[in-house]
């Protein structure tokens, strides 16, 4: 690929146009990521309750709402890499299928942190430990 210069005249039509393009990579991924369309609702909604129930403070709800965007993303760079392994080769690789089982491990790793967070959370309010005071030095 040759390095082109940027052509700075249409400098608004290209940010729209990188808007756009983002807009339907989301929307590729609602539609065929069975991850974003199933586990994902089901986790935010499941540590939406548990954190109603367990009184969770905005400090926690505020970070999971930051580790689901991570999963998310991580989710969309994981998709992509299946992706572009499927077209590089349709055929039996074991390099194209070690990368496909490293980016998700990516995203269960980011699942993992997303449920320790929401149960570590239910745990210290539970067992009465306020950690963001203690974070915090209060």
């Amino acid at each position: 690929m040759k390095f082109e210069k940027p052509d700075k005249r249409n400098v608004f039509a290209q940010i729209f146009r990188n808007i756009s393009d983002s807009g339907h990579g989301m929307g590729i991924l609602f539609r065929e990521s069975g991850t974003v369309k199933r586990l994902i609702p089901i986790e935010f909604f499941g540590g939406l309750l548990i954190g109603l129930a367990g009184k969770f403070v905005p400090l926690e709800f505020l970070i999971l709402v930051v580790v689901l965007a991570i999963l998310f993303t991580v989710e969309a760079l994981n998709t992509a890499i299946e992706e572009v392994n499927d077209l590089v080769t349709l055929e039996v690789d074991e390099r194209v299928r070690r990368s496909k089982d490293m980016a998700s491990a990516a995203v269960a790793v980011w699942h993992l942190i997303y449920v320790v967070c929401v149960f570590g959370f239910l745990f210290c309010h539970l067992a009465g430990f306020p950690w963001w005071l203690a974070i915090i030095g209060g």
